[in-house]
């Protein structure tokens, strides 16, 4: 697989700005969780299970094109079957939406890493909650670009460049704001991060950066009770990432809550 002009042109100067686009933030890598790459980037299809508008406006897709301008992110996107239970698929990325009710979060993002070879995903959700984006505070266009991209960004290990909600640091999806106008789109810096975080290649061919389907691997849920433990917190104290162990998958979930909601900080 050949990278594009375009591709390589962006990322060519991203490297040049990102220092001095997010002055504030160096590595924003989510642990070191990542796809198993086989080639020359991940080709795992993101099935797009949205409904109502946010399928009629494509935030999905949007959102895919977005994380395609990587050369080492290169995403088929394709529908499926609309199932809001939104599981956990090995070598899929499912992006669902539904009223899952009030919950305090805007947005979930869980991947299934395997035991014995922490480091790499097999499978990841994005879930976005119609409960509050159907609320007037975040029933807009703009919120519901942010989220998307940022959850989508999670599964492919990407952690947060800002967590403080009162602040607008970066141009950045994955950013914690409540100025969200400008910040629907990765920029300079998660194009960057990605490159940092899939500079080798595993090898071989096929697997898992190959994008071939496999069984189910988890059931996310809706609440905390479901997510396991709480191992990271936000600026506001509230924990924003949980991992239980199944079997012989650890699940690691990040969560985007409301603005004003969310568990108070609690280990």
């Amino acid at each position: 697989m050949k990278l594009t002009n375009r591709k390589t042109a962006l990322i060519a100067g991203a490297a040049a700005v990102a220092a001095f686009a997010v002055p504030a933030v160096a590595n924003h890598a989510w642990s070191n969780y990542h796809w198993e790459r086989t080639g020359d980037a991940v080709t795992v299809p993101v099935i797009d299970n949205t409904t109502g508008i946010w399928a009629q406006r494509n935030h999905t897709g949007l959102a895919v094109a977005d994380w395609n301008q990587s050369p080492v992110i290169d995403a088929p996107l394709l529908r499926g079957n609309a199932d809001p239970s939104c599981a956990g698929v090995a070598n899929q990325i499912n992006v669902c939406n539904d009223d899952y009710g009030n919950t305090g979060w805007l947005g979930i993002a869980s991947i299934s890493i395997s035991r014995g070879r922490s480091s790499h995903i097999t499978a990841g959700i994005t879930k976005l909650n119609d409960y509050y984006f159907n609320q007037p505070q975040y029933n807009n266009d703009t919120w519901r670009q942010l989220v998307t991209c940022q959850e989508i960004g999670h599964d492919y290990g990407l952690g947060h460049q800002n967590e403080d909600f009162s602040t607008d640091l970066t141009t950045s999806c994955m950013e914690y704001t409540s100025q969200p106008a400008g910040n629907e789109s990765p920029d300079a810096h998660d194009y960057e991060q990605l490159l940092d975080i899939y500079a080798h290649s595993d090898g071989g061919s096929g697997g898992p950066g190959g994008g071939k389907g496999g069984g189910k691997k988890f059931d996310a849920g809706n609440h905390p009770s479901n997510w396991g433990q709480a191992i990271a917190f936000d600026a506001k104290g509230r924990p924003n990432v949980y991992r239980r162990v199944q079997g012989n998958e650890i699940i690691v979930t990040h969560v985007t809550w409301a603005i004003g909601e969310g568990p108070s900080h609690d280990h």
